[in-house]
């Protein structure tokens, strides 16, 4: 019954295939995996447990917010609304949306956040397929740009469910002997929440070699780019992303970077591999509803958001210009499909015989 429920898909859905898709919220897990324990090393065993529990949560909440939506506005049970929701990729949109924005947000604002992001970026548009802008962009722009002094970074700031956490597991017990750096030699955390510098903090310069941030071992970045790139490599390989805008937004962004860095090599390595741009490149980039379908215009997309990327981060000092610089190219998309669609070649009737 579900399937029949199911909001009428766009003409993009085409290319939305289930084992594509569960193979990146496979690669997602890995990387929220990954980042609990970066997060465990770099700043203390109370950070990581914050990203588990933002994950949890964020997954709740999304999930309980589509099958509540789709209840109320198909008039179904929920059993049915459980199952129709599995076409809608709810994980992936809270994976994402819990990835890029910052462990010290409350898990209150959290939870507002996945709100916004479903119903705002996904819902109201009619759902997965029809989506004009990346969920998890909307909810990430929404919470960065709304709720400035409580998502801010890493430190904790002032709610309820942070105070408790620093209250239980700020202690000598879980930052000296439970703290996994130990296992590599480190005797305490390699930052401290309340003077850590992130890596775009300073545009114009490298406050960190360029080794560490490669490797993600550096705040402000999401996850290794090494590791991103390896990723996006394997999805090209295996067909489950296209590769135009991916491929034209890194080099768009590269070349950009190189103009502005007066064609410092150190300055667009370190650039590329800082903050989230390759995450977003992977994971965003790909999507395939929200960016163009023809070729052209997937070249377009990525060509002017690598560009404005650059741009944002050393124009207006805005560390993540990527979110913008992909949201803008995305509000453009429908114009993109429409302008460059080809046009079917209409056929000559034929002659009548003996005429």
């Amino acid at each position: 019954m579900a399937k029949k429920l199911m909001i009428m898909p766009s003409g993009r859905s085409r290319y939305v295939k289930d084992e594509n898709m569960n193979l990146i919220y496979k690669f997602l897990l890995v990387i929220g995996t990954i980042m609990v324990l970066n997060n465990w090393y770099m700043y203390g065993f109370m950070y990581g447990l914050k990203l588990v529990l933002m994950i949890l949560f964020g997954l709740f909440v999304t999930r309980e917010m589509e099958i509540l939506f789709y209840s109320h506005d198909k008039n179904i049970d929920r059993a049915t609304a459980k199952e129709l929701i599995q076409k809608s990729y709810y994980k992936m949109t809270a994976l994402i949306f819990i990835l890029l924005i910052p462990i010290g947000t409350p898990l209150w604002l959290t939870g507002v956040g996945a709100v916004l992001a479903t119903l705002l970026g996904k819902l109201l548009f009619g759902g997965f397929h029809h989506m004009v802008f990346h969920s998890s962009l909307v909810g990430y722009i929404f919470l960065t740009e709304g709720w400035v002094n409580l998502v801010s970074g890493v430190k904790f700031t002032t709610s309820f469910d942070n105070y408790l956490l620093n209250l239980i597991f700020n202690n000598d017990f879980f930052n000296n002997t439970l703290y996994i750096g130990r296992l590599l030699g480190e005797k305490i955390p390699l930052f401290n929440v309340e003077t850590y510098q992130t890596a775009l903090s300073n545009s114009s310069g490298i406050p960190y070699s360029l080794e560490a941030v490669m490797l993600g071992f550096v705040p402000g970045i999401t996850v290794s780019g090494l590791l991103l790139l390896g990723m996006l490599l394997f999805l090209m390989i295996k067909k489950a992303v296209n590769y135009i805008v991916p491929v034209s937004m890194i080099l768009s962004f590269i070349v950009t970077a190189l103009l502005v860095g007066k064609f410092d090599l150190d300055f667009v390595m370190y650039q590329l591999f800082s903050g989230m741009f390759l995450f977003v490149v992977v994971f965003i980039s790909t999507d395939p509803i929200t960016t163009p379908v023809p070729s052209s215009g997937k070249i377009i997309f990525g060509v002017i958001a690598g560009a404005l990327t650059m741009l944002i981060r050393n124009g207006v000092r805005y560390e993540e210009g990527v979110a913008f610089g992909v949201l803008f190219m995305m509000m453009l998309t429908p114009m993109l499909n429409a302008m460059l669609k080809k046009k079917p070649v209409k056929k000559a009737p034929k002659a009548k015989v003996g005429a």
